[in-house]
């Protein structure tokens, strides 16, 4: 039963993971603001929240089927995407003061990602050594804890028009840098073994490369945009 719902979810997942991987580059291309950009810019958001669910989805029959390293890496990854999918948009929403809902529901997701990125690095150590997988699950848990610094945010803090663009931006990038990694990571990666025929040594590399360039993209768009 447990196979089976896994493999309904699959079905549905990769038609809108593909989507997705897609439409994140219309809104990235086109005039930001203009009616082009917020109608594909929607529509992407709601293909990654139905990658995000059915990311949850499988992660648990993983864990039914025994399999806890991928229920770990596609739980941890689901995670660290719902986040900036989440406020990329609950930020344009937001007036100069935070909402209450907004302010603890984000607060609550740092609290999550924190411990989960400390999680992540004690696991690499104690399990893995820092070794081998090790090495990637340190990686992404180290992304995780400057979410930390946003714990003892107050309600008091405002937001003017830049910071609202600033974390828009920022969120949006994030959540196509989690695409694309999911993507190379766990179906991409056999194309670049069949394909490049890259050693197993070097598929390291589709974890880490979409983050590093993201967040040299998302620096080229805030100066771009002048965003401090």
């Amino acid at each position: 039963m447990i196979e089976y719902i896994h493999k309904i979810t699959l079905w549905i997942h990769i038609p809108f993971g593909f989507l997705s991987l897609v439409l994140f580059w219309i809104p990235v291309a086109v005039k930001k603001g203009g009616s082009l950009h917020k109608k594909v810019g929607w529509f992407y958001y709601i293909s990654m929240w139905v990658v995000l669910v059915t990311s949850a989805i499988m992660s648990v029959c993983n864990l039914f089927m025994d399999k806890y390293i991928a229920a770990l890496y596609l739980g941890f990854l689901a995670l660290v995407t719902t986040y900036p999918l989440w406020y990329s948009y609950e930020i344009l929403r937001q007036q100069k003061e935070w909402s209450n809902r907004y302010f603890w529901i984000r607060k609550t997701f740092v609290v999550v990602m924190f411990l989960s990125g400390v999680g992540m690095i004690l696991l690499a150590g104690i399990k893995f050594h820092f070794q081998n997988m090790g090495v990637m699950m340190a990686f992404f848990g180290v992304l995780t804890l400057p979410a930390g610094r946003d714990i003892l945010m107050t309600k008091a803090m405002a937001m003017d028009k830049e910071t609202k663009l600033k974390m828009h931006i920022q969120g949006t990038i994030i959540t196509g840098i989690a695409a694309y990694t999911a993507f190379f990571a766990f179906g991409g990666n056999r194309i670049l073994m069949q394909v490049f025929h890259l050693p197993v040594q070097w598929m390291i590399l589709p974890w880490i490369l979409p983050t590093i360039l993201g967040l040299i993209y998302s620096r080229y768009m805030k100066k771009k945009y002048r965003v401090a």
